[in-house]
């Protein structure tokens, strides 16, 4: 009888030997993952203007750092006081004329190092001291414009969401300027009521043309206390908030183990041109793909890396499909290169 026991025993300790193992190994594969909040990509500015980089990374092994690189070479690197699940940075580089490739790398607590996030950034020659002109008769100044916002849609954490505490996430807005001014440098996203969920309550605003569209990011950490939690962000210009409020609200639970909160978000999927003749190609260039452990496209391309481009050259009218998955979750974009005979 006491040979029994100690063989169940030994069976135990064995296999919680095993189970500690295994858990070792997964932690140590953990991966960051890094997203560039602003500047958008493609955006222009002008040499010897500060170009400003804001960045979230999140990854539950904790970041230590954040790399900005511009054209493949380490230009800043901001270390995190401690380890954090979510870390958003704002870094600077100053601009020298031409186009530039712009990426941020996140390192976890273990060393291991995301994917690069890359933007590009055009920047023109500083602009050329112009004789004086000929005094032209005052005119009277042009009626200053207005700030205006609309709610769009919550393009990342409905309302309710579940997350565990601790868990990283990024909650995305989208928002219409719906005034006649366009968003610049003096425009802000700000932290204005509830819980901020974060350290960093001032983000860039991407520029924004009336009319236009932006996505508004901010990276954060679901509260360590279990239930409700709410926080309220709005638009600022020049010390005045205008706009909707704009709320995030999660439900942190410990029950929750779900990697992936949202539906992945795809920001562009294009082609140039999309009519071609036979035998001649065509570029497919996607944008940022977030909140996705994987993104492909079909006709025998297969997964890819974000942004990025690729030329192909179909012998007929092809349609081609940019889907974006995490576990269950998927969203998929589509275009179409048409091809006419010569």
């Amino acid at each position: 009888m006491i040979k029994r026991e100690w063989s169940v025993t030994i069976v135990l300790m064995l296999l919680g030997l095993y189970a500690t193992a295994c858990t070792v190994v997964s932690a140590s594969t953990s991966k960051p993952t890094a997203i560039i909040t602003a500047p958008a990509s493609n955006s222009e500015f002008r040499s010897g203007e500060p170009v400003t980089v804001q960045s979230t990374s999140t990854d539950l092994e904790g970041i230590t750092r954040i790399e900005l690189l511009v054209d493949g070479s380490l230009v800043r690197t901001e270390p995190s006081p401690s380890p954090q699940r979510s870390f958003t940075v704002v870094q600077t580089w100053t601009a020298t004329p031409g186009a530039h490739l712009i990426s941020v790398r996140a390192v976890n607590s273990a060393g291991v190092l995301s994917d690069p996030a890359v933007i590009q950034v055009v920047v023109s020659p500083a602009s050329t001291p112009t004789p004086a002109a000929t005094p032209t008769p005052t005119r009277a100044p042009a009626a200053a414009c207005t700030n205006g916002a609309t709610f769009v849609a919550d393009v990342s954490i409905a309302d309710g969401t579940v997350l565990a505490p601790g868990q990283g996430f990024a909650k995305i807005w989208r928002v219409r300027n719906s005034g006649t001014c366009a968003w610049g440098a003096s425009h802000t996203l700000v932290f204005t009521a509830g819980e901020a969920m974060t350290t960093t309550t001032v983000i860039p605003v991407p520029n924004t043309a009336p009319g236009a569209t932006a996505d508004l990011a901010v990276g954060l950490t679901a509260p360590s206390a279990q239930g409700a939690h709410t926080g309220t962000w709005g638009l600022k210009s020049n010390g005045a908030l205008f706009g909707p409020m704009l709320t995030v609200k999660i439900n942190a639970s410990a029950a929750s183990t779900n990697p992936c909160p949202w539906t992945p978000v795809i920001e562009s999927f294009t082609a140039s041109p999309t009519t071609i003749t036979a035998g001649q190609s065509a570029t497919l260039n996607w944008g940022f793909v977030i909140g996705a452990e994987r993104a492909e496209i079909d006709q025998g391309i297969g997964g890819v890396e974000t942004p990025g481009s690729t030329t192909v050259s179909p012998a007929t009218t092809t349609t081609y499909t940019l889907t974006a998955t995490c576990q269950g979750k998927v969203r998929t974009a589509q275009v179409t290169i048409n091809v006419v005979n010569p």
